[in-house]
């Protein structure tokens, strides 16, 4: 395979930043956009120069993969009649509007043997690639994730909005499985759930605090890690990691920092580097479907207690 053949599925405000990445990939061929608002898709086909369409059916025969940017409540729908003509697809998360959406999908990707990529950007955050290999049996994790108000991303809760990213890394990092949680959460601005919090715990012990506000004045994505003589705080929106560990010199203990930087952060286009290049050399994607199917499980979970 030569370039991969690929189009925009949803040119909102993310479906927009899709395609920028698509259009200067050298490994890619961004054919077109597609957005059922036709003056929007036309505006921004001809900001980035690739042709729009109005109908997603009507560029099956043009494409090898897809990236779909749509409300959840239509991921499966366009998911699937993609998987099953065979395209690779990139899905926005979350994953899709409920679990037995998700693991039909998931079933119908291998069936077809195509890619299905989750779109959970913050695996490809550098500064988080940074710390991955470096966390070995985590005992706490505190995540803290607040945005400032928009009406867009308001069809779901804050939990199906932000916290699941934070559900996302902390199922990476710990692989026990989940025993308990616990969580609480109040609607302020719409009539879902806009703050939440929740204490998961693992079978092995590791407890996790997870925050998510989506009114606020700023934006704040950050996360503490801690394990056995050493801990971690990164900065997501800053793509920063301060590393702390225990170092014993004879009979002194002390404590040793080490300030990692990545000011070239891009992770959504590090996100579809990895798509674009999985599919040309037929690699596991970074975040698949059982990834997607796991962070919607639990963050459905938290949903729904925070409901009764």
């Amino acid at each position: 395979m030569s370039k991969v053949k690929i189009a925009v599925i949803g040119i909102g405000y993310l479906g927009e930043f899709h395609a920028q990445k698509y259009k200067v990939n050298k490994n890619a061929d961004l054919i077109g956009i597609v957005d059922t608002n036709n003056q929007r898709c036309k505006e921004i086909s001809g900001k980035i120069g690739v042709k729009s369409y109005i109908d997603y059916k009507s560029i099956i025969d043009e494409v090898d993969a897809v990236s779909i940017v749509v409300p959840t409540n239509l991921h499966y729908k366009i998911a699937k009649y993609f998987i099953e003509n065979k395209k690779h697809v990139l899905i926005e998360k979350p994953f899709a509007s409920n679990v037995s959406e998700a693991r039909k999908l998931k079933k119908i990707s291998e069936k077809n043997k195509v890619i299905l990529q989750i779109g959970h950007l913050e695996r490809f955050n550098k500064a988080f690639v940074e710390l991955k290999d470096k966390v070995k049996n985590p005992l706490f994790i505190e995540c803290n994730r607040i945005s400032p108000f928009k009406v867009r991303g308001t069809e779901v809760d804050v939990i199906m909005d932000l916290m699941i990213h934070d559900i996302d890394i902390i199922m990476s990092l710990n692989k026990s499985k989940i025993k308990n949680i616990q969580a609480n959460g109040i609607s302020v601005l719409t009539n879902k759930t806009d703050i939440a919090n929740a204490r998961i715990i693992f079978e092995n012990n590791c407890v996790c605090n997870l925050s998510s506000s989506r009114i606020s004045d700023k934006i704040e994505r950050k996360m503490r890690l801690f394990q056995k003589n050493s801990y971690f705080s990164l900065d997501y929106q800053k793509s920063n990691l301060d590393i702390y560990k225990k170092i014993k010199n004879k009979d002194v203990v002390s404590i040793k920092k080490i300030q990692k930087s990545f000011p070239n952060n891009d992770s959504l286009n590090d996100e579809i580097d990895s798509f674009i290049k999985c599919i040309k050399n037929n690699k596991k994607v970074v975040v698949n479907a059982s990834d997607g199917l796991n962070s919607l499980t639990y963050a459905l979970k938290i949903s729904n207690l925070i409901k009764k």
